[in-house]
């Protein structure tokens, strides 16, 4: 008998026992969803107002023929690495209707400073004014203004030089971001966003450009004669608020914004560099492990944000192929579950950053044609204009009418060092054909279909 009262005793403990535990997970999980129903409804949102795309004159449009024939006219290389940049540009995905800055039409080129300045001046000076006229902006009520340009960086800076352009508040909090490469673009918007987590009822302005003009390499060396062939001419103003009164007027609201940057390896570090080659000339080396690294990165920058960003079925799916590769050891072979990001985002704006760059991330995240066909037309249309190619990208989403209120758009950028950035918005308002969008005087004209070898 006193063994069976021992053992009623223990069973009654352990009864106990885990309707503790049951009301501690409870309670964990009531905390949990109390903790983020709070933060949903009292973090400070930040609005994207909206945002300008640089379109330059025809007066620089740059056909492949044109280049070509550029390339072979300056002087500067040997009959291999012309064809060597005749056959990248044919391959590149890039059609006829991008630009180059003035000094990159010259004979030669023109990399001086004077040069340089003028390309940032056209670029930044449009974008900013078209966005303020557009929406009666005193630039006396921006607050916050940040400039990312990664090769160039001028004294005073760009952000001053806006300031001196525009007669922006004495207190204005300015920044100016150099060297972040192509990811810069969505790195300026985290710096912003921050910024108005702080600073309340505040407007912030995010240029993003990369300057071509000084960076033309004239060398033989072929992974910085790639940059030749890839980079093109332009920029983005993109306007961003706290202001609950903005609301009403802006175009999206930040949902998530994911950095991952890669650079304690060695491998991430190196694969994009700007150095002098062996004759002192200087460019920007691209390496032939960018899409290994890329991939590398994304699927780390990608394990933050599904937690953020995915539905629980998709998430509970992720989670069960990791346990089981862990149980039953020949799973490893397969790799791990690729999660269906399309049940968490409507839209995708990938770094127009070369045709391979887009085909891989098509493949990895198992997308459909029409779901990278705006990276695609933005390469083809514009080229790899750099920081700012995702806001391009979304332009064109714009302009065929895809996005609605409710869409969530997933951009995503890749830069050296080696940096993977992802920011998803979500579509507040309903929208309009824009007449200044970059895109509208030929949009019906896209999708084309883009050769395996341009025409030229």
């Amino acid at each position: 008998m006193a063994r069976e009262s021992f053992m009623l005793e223990q069973t009654r403990i352990v009864e106990i026992l885990i309707l503790l535990a049951d009301f501690k997970v409870l309670a964990a999980v009531t905390l949990m969803v109390a903790i983020s129903l709070y933060l949903s409804f009292n973090s400070k949102r930040v609005y994207l107002v909206d945002f300008m795309c640089y379109k330059a004159p025809n007066t620089l449009r740059v056909p492949l023929s044109s280049l070509i024939e550029h390339v072979e006219r300056w002087g500067k290389f040997d009959s291999k690495t012309i064809e060597f940049q005749t056959k990248i540009s044919e391959r590149s995905g890039i059609g006829n209707e991008t630009y180059l800055p003035t000094g990159a039409h010259q004979f030669p080129c023109d990399p001086s400073l004077s040069s340089t300045i003028d390309e940032v001046e056209m670029v930044l000076f449009t974008v900013v004014q078209d966005l303020f006229t557009k929406h009666r902006i005193d630039p006396k009520s921006v607050d916050i203004i940040i400039t990312n340009c990664s090769l160039v960086c001028p004294t005073p800076s760009l952000a001053t030089m806006m300031i001196n352009k525009f007669g922006f508040r004495s207190n204005i909090r300015s920044f100016n971001l150099s060297g972040m490469g192509c990811s810069a673009g969505i790195l300026s918007i985290s710096l912003a966003r921050d910024l108005l987590r702080v600073h309340r009822n505040s407007l912030a302005l995010v240029l993003s450009m990369e300057s071509v003009s000084s960076n033309m390499y004239h060398g033989q060396v072929k992974s910085m004669l790639l940059a030749n062939c890839l980079f093109r001419m332009g920029g983005a103003a993109i306007l961003l608020s706290n202001r609950k009164s903005d609301r009403q007027i802006a175009k999206y609201e930040l949902q998530h914004l994911v950095r991952t940057h890669l650079g304690s390896k060695d491998s991430s570090y190196k694969c994009v560099v700007q150095e002098a080659d062996d004759e002192g000339y200087t460019g920007v080396s691209l390496s032939r492990s960018i899409p290994q690294v890329a991939g590398e990165a994304l699927k780390t920058n990608m394990t933050t944000l599904a937690a953020l960003a995915l539905p629980y079925s998709e998430l509970i799916q992720y989670g069960l192929s990791v346990m089981w590769k862990k149980v039953w050891p020949p799973a490893k072979k397969r790799g791990s579950y690729i999660p269906d990001f399309k049940k968490a985002f409507d839209h995708f704006c990938i770094h127009a950053g070369g045709r391979a760059v887009i085909g891989a991330i098509k493949e990895f995240l198992k997308l459909k044609d029409r779901d990278v066909e705006a990276s695609k037309m933005t390469l083809y249309r514009f080229g790899n204009t750099s920081s700012s190619s995702t806001w391009y990208s979304l332009s064109y989403l714009e302009a065929k009418g895809r996005v609605r209120q409710g869409d969530r758009v997933w951009q995503l950028a890749f830069g050296s060092g080696f940096k993977c950035n992802s920011a998803v918005w979500k579509c507040i308002s309903k929208m309009k054909p824009d007449n200044l969008n970059v895109w509208s005087d030929r949009i019906d004209q896209y999708p084309v279909e883009v050769p395996e070898v341009m025409d030229h």
